[in-house]
This record gives C-alpha cells, structure tokens and sequence, in this order.
C-alpha cells in the first residue's frame, strides 16, 4: 500500500541523512553540502543554475550550499569565460582530495542496507528507484 511505501521512503530518507551527516563529521559537511559535492564530481564546471536543475531544487538552495561549500575551501567559482553571467563551480585540492571518502560514504550505506539481499532483489531495488526519480523529475503536480 502507498501509505506504507511513503512512511518507508521518510524513514529510508532521515537514516541516510543521520548516517551521512555522521560519516562526514569530520570535515564538518552538512548532508545538502555532501550531496552538492558528489553532483560536482561527476560534473566538474557546470553552472549552479545546471546545478538547480540536476537537484531539482531551488537556485537559492543551491547559491546557499555552494557558498558554504567555498568557505569550507571545498569549491571555488569562476565567471564563465563567454557568458560573465554565469558562475562555473570547480573543487579546490581539499575538495578534490575527499572525493574516495565520499563516495564510500554512500557505498557503505548501500551495502548495510542491501546485506543479505539477494543479488537480483538489490538489482530491481536500484533499477526502480532510478526509474521513480526519474518519473518524479517530470511530474506536473497540478495534473495528478
């Protein structure tokens, strides 16, 4: 049922949050920086408006984390060299640095999570919630 699939999502969602924020302790990253971070390293120099849009979140939300992210000598942004407009994010060498801790931050999570499940469960438990995001990201919420 629905109702139980949504308490599960909430639930799954805050743990992840928990174990997130206590695994990046010690670079004192909060879980909005840790998740801004991994977009950035599959997409090193894209902008924060392409930034907003890959989240689906609002470029305030963005423009926030990404200067918290700078303070913490992580990233830095450069104007775009043809459109000055436009503010490219880059990682600084710390934040280069910490990519391999923070990619394992979220595989160990998935492993605990995905222990003693079979092979093919865990396969079509990651195929579908990659099919539900995607879903979700062109849902026109006035015509459900």
């Amino acid at each position: 049922d629905y109702m139980n699939v949504a308490r599960c999502f909430g639930i799954l969602h805050r743990r992840s949050q928990a174990f997130v924020v206590d695994a990046c302790q010690k670079l004192h990253l909060t879980y909005s920086e840790y998740v801004m971070l991994l977009r950035i390293y599959g997409q090193e120099g894209c902008s924060q408006e392409d930034m907003a849009a890959q989240l689906h979140v609002d470029k305030a939300v963005v423009t926030r984390v990404i200067k918290l992210l700078e303070e913490k000598d992580f990233i830095y942004r450069e104007k775009d060299s043809t459109d000055r407009r436009i503010k490219r994010i880059y990682l600084t060498e710390l934040g280069r640095s910490q990519e391999g801790f923070l990619k394992d931050v979220v595989n160990r999570w998935g492993r605990y999570l995905s222990s003693g499940m079979k092979p093919e469960v865990v396969t079509v438990l990651l195929e579908g919630f990659q099919d539900l995001a995607e879903r979700s990201g062109t849902a026109d919420f006035n015509n459900i």
